[in-house]
């Protein structure tokens, strides 16, 4: 008999709604639900030990044979309020930028915005979870997840919202994370599952911000708001576009070797006019 799929999700409020219900599944032996860092979940993907994951956008180039899931993301369609570079100086004057350890996508825009929308090459360095920490280190950094959505900047440094950055740029949403495994990995049972636990998870919103604890007591004013007005739960046509056109971004600025062409489970994305257009959109962000 084969074992149950085992499923890694990003341990941040963002991905409570697409994973909600799930522990139901996994009480029932169908699935192994675990959390982590966009980063940590990557890794083990790559390793073998999940056969799918939330996985962070910019790792469908580094991780073969990946099928994507349809209709399912994170993404934002504009400012995301949990992914900023936080600096002593505006980004133009930057040198030196702390890279936040937890991220993979993040990482890879801020690059991208830098050298296309900021017009400078800083040197990237890798920063600590504390944003003290990492100001000490560089003159900017990136934080990206819950300590970046629930902690206040100190007074009298510059915040850039990366998410809304890039939609100011190219007028698309910004997709962070996809559910992506080896082919194969989901069949059309787990395919509607996952879909049915977005729209449960949609509905349960209000539910999801009163029990979800940051620093061990919950933030549901906050928490709520962020879920219903900065993420988005889709993948559509234009996240899509959004996604290749960041794609194809990542490997001009050298990030990665090439834009992959994305395979999605059950089918593959073959329109040449959409390819077209999302390289387009790519150099829009130039």
């Amino acid at each position: 008999m084969p074992g149950p799929t085992r499923i890694g999700a990003v341990g941040y409020l963002n991905t409570r709604p697409l994973v909600h219900g799930l522990s139901t599944d996994a009480a029932a032996g169908r699935i192994e639900l675990s959390y982590g860092s966009p980063a940590s979940l990557a890794d083990r993907l790559a390793a073998g030990d999940l056969d799918l994951a939330l996985l962070p956008c910019i790792e469908l180039a580094r991780i073969p044979d990946l099928e994507v899931i349809p209709g399912l993301s994170i993404s934002c369609p504009g400012p995301a309020r949990s992914v900023l570079l936080v600096g002593k100086k505006p980004p133009e004057e930057v040198r030196t930028v702390a890279l936040d350890p937890e991220s993979r996508t993040s990482n890879a825009l801020v690059q991208v915005l830098f050298e296309t929308v900021w017009n400078n090459k800083p040197v990237y360095l890798t920063g600590d979870r504390d944003l003290a920490s990492s100001l000490e280190l560089a003159d900017a950094a990136v934080r990206i997840g819950d300590k970046a959505l629930f902690e206040p900047v100190p007074d009298g440094l510059h915040v850039e919202d990366l998410s809304g950055v890039w939609a100011e740029q190219t007028g698309l949403p910004f997709v962070f994370a996809v559910w992506a495994g080896r082919t194969g990995a989901v069949d059309r049972e787990l395919y509607r599952r996952l879909h049915a636990c977005r729209r449960t998870g949609k509905q349960a919103i209000t539910a999801i911000a009163k029990e979800y604890l940051w620093e061990g007591r919950p933030r549901p004013e906050i928490s709520e708001a962020y879920l219903r007005e900065n993420i988005r739960y889709r993948f559509g046509s234009r996240e899509l576009l959004a996604l290749n056109g960041f794609l194809e971004a990542a490997a001009r600025c050298g990030l990665i070797p090439a834009a992959p062409e994305l395979k999605l489970a059950f089918h593959r994305w073959t329109s040449c006019h959409d390819k077209a257009a999302a390289t387009a959109a790519g150099r829009r962000s130039t």
